[in-house]
């Protein structure tokens, strides 16, 4: 038989289950909230509602300051600043290359004086004094002409030749150049004054080495390898007209192209004159 428990105790146990029953659905002291399950539907509806919300991304507290990201991109004015000293610093460069080209030229129409006026004190053939005379000339001209085109620290020097090759090479002292070549202009200025200093050793040397050269000869044989030795120095700075006309712009390309047509004339006149020579020398015989 059944017995039925009295009210009192009843009401008991329905307290006691009571509290049993709340005190498993909230959480303990100190211990982690455990999140609510949710739909795959409920997630994308949050997710949508965020601004600015990836898909699978983990999503800030909104709860917690965020601060904006620096924007690191230059304005307008700062990038027209970056940009003029850009092209100031390439135009500097391309003039101080020119002025180098300028340079260059300039040696070897001096190197072309030297060697033709050697001649001219050597040769005892009319016709070489008359040739020679005239192209120093038009070399005197070119010179003159290029100054305009050349740098402002060489503007007035001299090729000289001293009768030994082993003259040392221009110390950094004596090129007035910092010892910390750190900055570009620094660098490109120290470059291009290294490479004034080589190739004016260049043509130094060149004119020594042809003088001892043509020493060795005399009368007619020391006009024909002066004939000769002049014929191969203008095909080379034809060589170097051509080039310079390339690789620079403006007035000094334009001169360039037209100091060909005078190199090329001087280089018939050699090849005619050598020819004239040999044909005399011929008949001698």
């Amino acid at each position: 038989m059944l017995r039925f428990a009295s009210a009192p105790a009843l009401a008991t146990l329905l307290a006691a289950a009571s509290v049993s029953a709340q005190q498993a659905a909230s959480p303990q002291l100190g211990a982690p909230a455990r999140p609510a399950p949710t739909s795959p539907a409920a997630d994308q509806n949050r997710n949508a509602q965020r601004p600015n919300a990836v898909p699978g991304a983990a999503q800030s507290d909104p709860s917690q300051s965020v601060t904006p990201p620096r924007n690191d991109v230059p304005d307008q004015n700062t990038r027209s600043r970056q940009a003029g000293q850009r092209g100031n610093r390439q135009a500097q460069a391309g003039d101080r290359f020119e002025s180098h080209v300028a340079d260059c030229l300039i040696m070897g129409n001096q190197e072309e004086i030297a060697l033709l006026k050697f001649g001219m004190e050597r040769t005892k053939s009319k016709e070489i004094k008359e040739l020679a005379q005239s192209m120093i000339k038009d070399h005197e001209k070119a010179v003159s002409e290029l100054r305009g085109f050349g740098s402002k620290e060489h503007a007035n020097s001299e090729l000289t030749a001293d009768q030994s090759t082993n003259k040392s090479v221009a110390t950094r002292e004596a090129r007035k150049l910092p010892a910390d070549e750190s900055g570009s202009q620094v660098q490109g200025a120290g470059l291009m004054a290294r490479l004034h200093d080589m190739a004016r050793r260049s043509h130094e040397i060149c004119l020594t080495l042809n003088r001892e050269e043509l020493a060795k000869y005399e009368g007619h044989e020391f006009d024909q390898a002066f004939l000769g030795q002049q014929l191969g120095a203008h095909i080379g700075m034809l060589a170097k007209l051509k080039a310079a006309q390339e690789e620079t712009s403006g007035e000094l390309s334009q001169w360039t192209a037209k100091a060909q047509d005078t190199t090329k004339k001087h280089k018939d006149h050699l090849e005619k004159l050598m020819n004239d020579l040999a044909k005399e020398s011929h008949e001698k015989k």
